[in-house]
């Protein structure tokens, strides 16, 4: 998918692994201690959240959910492209 060209979107691929590498360690301690995270999958897209007590999970996946229809349409629904398939194990 893509998208604009701002310089937000022009990270390197460093950066794209720093930050990756970030938000796993906070969802590892997040499910060490909740056990438990929001996970939204749709085609290729997956959205993982840690709960918590000012979250509106279902008006964040609403929300999510609009923007990427209004962004993509149909071809958010394309799991064609086995490069973007998401990876991981189990959630509870």
């Amino acid at each position: 998918m893509t998208g604009s060209s701002s310089k937000e979107d022009n990270l390197s691929s460093a950066e794209m692994m720093m930050a990756q590498d970030l938000m796993e360690s906070k969802i590892r301690e997040a499910k060490a201690s909740t056990k438990m995270t929001h996970l939204l999958m749709i085609g290729n897209f997956r959205m993982e959240l840690v709960p918590s007590a000012d979250l509106d999970i279902e008006r964040t996946f609403k929300d999510t959910l609009n923007f990427l229809h209004d962004k993509y349409g149909e071809k958010l629904l394309d799991t064609d492209n086995p490069m973007t398939t998401p990876t991981g194990g189990m959630h509870g």
